[in-house]
Formats: C-alpha cells, sequence, structure tokens
C-alpha cells in the first residue's frame, strides 16, 4: 500500500508500506523521509489522530492509497502545544482588558476560553491551520505572478501588492512616531 503524508506547509511524503505495519515503524520511515523525529509527529487520517503506535495501518483503517495529514508536534522548554494554549487561556482569563477586545473581535473564542479549555486550544489550532493556508496561497499566488514577467495584468497586481505594503509600513510607522495624530491629546500643564 501506498501512503501520501501532506503536511501543513504542503510538503508531501510518499512510502510505500505493507498494511501489516504497526503505526510505530511507519513513524520511523516517516522520519528518513521528512526528518521530523517520531516523537514530534502527529498523524491524522479522515479527521482523527492516530495515536495507538502498536496498531497496524490495516487495523487503524487506513486504506490502500490513503493520504494522511502529517503535523510537527512543537514543543517548547519541554511543553506541548496544548499546554500552550492553556497557558494563554489563563491569561486572557487573567486580564479583563484583554478578555473583552477578544469578545469583540472572536466571540466564540471568548466564550470557549471561559467554559471550555478543549474547544478553546481546538480553535486556536484552527485559526492557526487558517493563516498557515492564507500564507501559503500568498505565497503560491506571488510565485505564480512572478512566474510571467512579460505579462503586463501580472506586473499591475504586483505593483498594486507593493503599494499596499508601503502604505501599511507607512501606517505602522505613523503608529510608532506620531500616535497623538490618531487621536484627541490634551495638555495638561
Amino acid at each position: 500500500m501506498e501512503l501520501t503524508f501532506v503536511t501543513d506547509l504542503g510538503q508531501s511524503f510518499t512510502i510505500e508500506i505493507d498494511p501489516k505495519m504497526e503505526l510505530e515503524n511507519v513513524m520511523a520511515l516517516l522520519e528518513a523521509e521528512s526528518g521530523i523525529p517520531p516523537t514530534e509527529q502527529s498523524i491524522s487520517y479522515e479527521g482523527r489522530e492516530l495515536s495507538n503506535e502498536k496498531a497496524t495501518m490495516e487495523g487503524l483503517g487506513v486504506s490502500g492509497n490513503a493520504v494522511l495529514h502529517l503535523r510537527r508536534k512543537i514543543s517548547v522548554a519541554g511543553r506541548t502545544a496544548e499546554q500552550d494554549a492553556e497557558m494563554m487561556r489563563l491569561q486572557i482569563l487573567g486580564n479583563p482588558e484583554l478578555m473583552r477586545s477578544l469578545q469583540e473581535t472572536q466571540p466564540e473564542l471568548a466564550a470557549a476560553a471561559t467554559s471550555n479549555p478543549r474547544r478553546f486550544a481546538e480553535l486556536l489550532r484552527e485559526l492557526s491551520a487558517l493563516r498557515a493556508d492564507q500564507e501559503r496561497r500568498r505565497q503560491i499566488e506571488i510565485a505564480s505572478l512572478n512566474a510571467d514577467p512579460f505579462d503586463i495584468e501580472a506586473q499591475r497586481r504586483i505593483e498594486e501588492a507593493i503599494r499596499q505594503e508601503a502604505v501599511l509600513e507607512n501606517l505602522e510607522h505613523a503608529i510608532e512616531y506620531s500616535p497623538e495624530s490618531f487621536g484627541r491629546v490634551t495638555m495638561l500643564y
């Protein structure tokens, strides 16, 4: 059976295995292909994470020529991403101003922060995946625009993107060095 593993960054790795091979052996083969150690691998198939390393691929319900999702578990200072999500949730709960801002911008995330830690971590992962997907699409668009330097429409779009970046840079500069121009300033002497 042939398995294709796709990462969040769009990389894909294909390995040929026996259906009776255990997940831990597949993870070892995947380490040789991707460079991600088995301890940092998180493999999902059809929306569910495969966690029983002693089970065979057949026993886990993975069919031939399947596409699986490979994520790298992030561990910072011995903590996993789930622990970081919980730390973030606790910081939000402890800061009323931050909670108010979150309720205005992301009401579902704010509700999950107060009542459902598991849903909060899930929403954070979804937001992270969405941002990564948007960045990947932007990179693909940039690559397609740069593919033909003589395409006039592509050059117009590149020029517009550069202009937008310059506007955002000027706005950041103004906010940093002249914040008083964005609000009312009352001087007390």
